[in-house]
């Protein structure tokens, strides 16, 4: 068969998967925008997409732009979440669900029903599980450090890893490097997709790994530029 045709075919074949994909995301702020964006140029399409989200004057340009490509989308709080996203799962039945810049637990419950769960993690795991990565990650002098596109399971950031993504830690503050980071996720998006469509099982974290709680840590013993690095982080200044 030719080889230019062959191209063409899976070409359509890709287009006809993203304008059938339905997808479910949790998430909320300027990066979930950027994902759906991204979800726009792979042809997924407004209607194929509900949102969970939350209240607050931090999320207003993300509900804005919500309301404004007509998705539908449901605002939650913690004793809610759950509740509302199974809801929204078992009648929309999606392909995927994305948490993205996620404040939430997914329950046990919620995990059984048959979708596929994916998370964005602005970490390298297992060595950076839980908060506050790219502050421990400077902290701890690494040269690189990343974000890790995982299945979600009962754990917190302990399913099975589907891609990571890494950049060098040089000449950042954590304002710049979590910014990095969550595009570098982006940008992957579609790669991810099909890997999760085509039933890619992921690679099973072996080790342990730590967790950060999302206590800032004390930085009082560290160097001035160091400090500097660590507490710039506009529009809230530590």
């Amino acid at each position: 068969m030719n080889i230019k045709l062959v191209r063409i075919m899976v070409k359509k074949l890709i287009k006809h998967l993203y304008n059938m994909l339905k997808i479910v995301i949790a998430g909320q702020g300027s990066q979930t925008i950027q994902l759906i964006r991204q979800l726009f140029s792979l042809q997924v399409t407004p209607h194929n997409l509900k949102v969970i989200t939350i209240k607050g004057d931090f999320n207003t340009c993300f509900i804005e732009f919500l309301s404004y490509y007509k998705i539908d989308y449901y605002i939650c709080k913690r004793n809610t979440f759950n509740k509302k996203i199974h809801s929204v799962i078992t009648n929309f039945s999606p392909n995927i669900v994305i948490s993205f810049s996620n404040p939430f637990i997914l329950s046990e419950e919620t995990l059984s029903l048959k979708t596929k769960f994916i998370n964005f993690h602005p970490g390298l795991l297992p060595n950076y599980k839980g908060n506050l990565s790219t502050v421990h990650s400077l902290i701890n002098k690494e040269v690189y450090v990343g974000g890790t596109w995982h299945y979600i399971d009962k754990g917190i950031d302990t399913g099975s890893i589907i891609k990571m993504v890494k950049t060098p830690s040089k000449n950042f503050n954590v304002f710049t490097l979590n910014h990095k980071i969550f595009s570098l996720g982006i940008d992957c998006l579609s790669e991810i997709i099909e890997k999760v469509n085509s039933n890619f099982l992921g690679v099973i974290q072996k080790q342990m790994g730590k967790f950060y709680s999302n206590k800032f840590p004390d930085i009082s013993d560290l160097d001035f530029e160091l400090q500097k690095k660590l507490l710039y982080f506009p529009p809230k200044f530590l």
